[in-house]
């Protein structure tokens, strides 16, 4: 059994319940990340760049909810109504946003957490209420989700993946998840990366530079035209200059901190094209590049 197994396990059964009520999900994070790396792989079509890192393992499921579905109190009662249904409980240190139950793996009890997040409210933030970073809609709901302000364009594009596999019940599965097309994937990152670069109770960040890097590279050609234009349709928006400054102190060199913290990774390996990924990286936010 793969480490990540109880995951897919614990999400097809999320999936499942919430496929009755019409509520779609996407996924970001690690997990996101592996399960689109399996679709490309399936499909066969070539990624940006030919080498590409290991799935590191995660317990979180990093979930965003569609900003059209967060407004909505009967929906979002309906979402909570499935969460207390699959045996989730509250996260003390993050209340309402965070949810967590105990699976085993190969019987050793691991712990599995749901993180909810909404990207950009933009003008629906009339609508809901908000006491950044936590919002919720207004009415009382025990189910709020973490605003990601930098996740531009994350209800729009996603890439449709088909998962399957076994749900914790026995029975086999079969559901549609969404994940975030590269453009907010790679905006989320960098802000992560920033944040946590010098938290050595956070790695150091490196899990993060590693997540950019594997978005980068498995980058299809479709995917990476679109990206480019929408490093330019979003240029000048303030979260985009805010990543802009972040790739041009981080990462535009190949001695800067962003590959530093990349090489530092027990999952690096030197066949990376750490060249080509800064470049990719200055063309998407405008940046200057110096790889040597």
């Amino acid at each position: 059994m793969s480490l990540l197994d109880p995951l897919r396990m614990h999400l097809l059964d999320l999936l499942s319940e919430l496929r009755k009520h019409d509520l779609p999900l996407t996924i970001g994070g690690g997990f996101g990340l592996y399960l689109k790396r399996e679709q490309v792989e399936q499909s066969g079509e070539r990624t940006l760049l030919d080498y590409l890192p290991q799935p590191r393992a995660t317990n979180d499921l990093d979930l965003f909810i569609p900003v059209d579905i967060l407004v909505d109190l009967e929906r979002m009662k309906l979402l909570a109504e499935v969460i207390d249904h699959l045996g989730y409980e509250v996260v003390d240190e993050a209340k309402y946003m965070q949810w967590k139950k105990e699976t085993l793996v190969r019987g050793v009890p691991q712990e599995i957490k749901l993180d909810l997040l909404v990207g950009p409210l933009g003008v629906s933030r009339q609508k809901l209420h908000v006491r950044a970073p936590r919002v919720r809609p207004r009415g009382t709901i025990r189910l709020h989700a973490h605003a990601v302000e930098e996740a531009v364009h994350i209800d729009e594009e996603p890439f449709e993946a088909t998962i399957s596999g076994m749900r914790s019940s026995g029975d086999v599965a079969k559901a549609k998840v969404f994940i975030p097309h590269p453009f907010p994937y790679m905006m989320m990152k960098l802000f992560a990366f920033c944040d946590r670069k010098e938290d050595d109770r956070k790695d150091l960040g490196r899990h993060h530079a590693l997540d950019l890097y594997h978005i980068v590279g498995m980058m299809i050609e479709n995917e990476y035209q679109r990206t480019m234009e929408l490093g330019q349709r979003y240029g000048a928006n303030k979260q985009t200059g805010k990543a802009r400054e972040i790739v041009r102190e981080c990462f535009s060199n190949l001695t800067d901190i962003g590959l530093l913290r990349l090489r530092e990774h027990t999952l690096f390996r030197e066949e990376f094209q750490l060249a080509e990924f800064i470049e990719v990286l200055a063309e998407v936010f405008r940046t200057s590049v110096n790889p040597s």
